[in-house]
């Protein structure tokens, strides 16, 4: 199952992720959640947001911590406009 939107799905050791997203402290609780719907389902709530180029993280940095908790190889992707 995919979440709607995705256009494809990528390895997510492809995504670069930025010093601001890893200095960043997302909220525990909603990290939790996500991991939590992962966990159920199999699957993200919504794809992860990169750029087409570079590969650099855009959104999703939550989604992207839940995917490498859980182990997750090939990732839910969109392409920031």
């Amino acid at each position: 199952m995919k979440p709607d939107e995705t256009e494809e799905f990528i390895l997510l050791n492809q995504i670069v992720v930025t010093e601001e997203f890893l200095n960043s402290n997302p909220s525990v609780e909603k990290t939790q959640q996500v991991l939590n719907h992962v966990k159920r389902t199999g699957c993200l709530d919504e794809p992860i947001t990169i750029n087409r180029d570079s590969k650099i993280l855009r959104d999703g940095y939550r989604r992207y911590i839940a995917a490498q908790k859980v182990g997750m190889e090939l990732v839910p992707i969109i392409y920031e406009k």
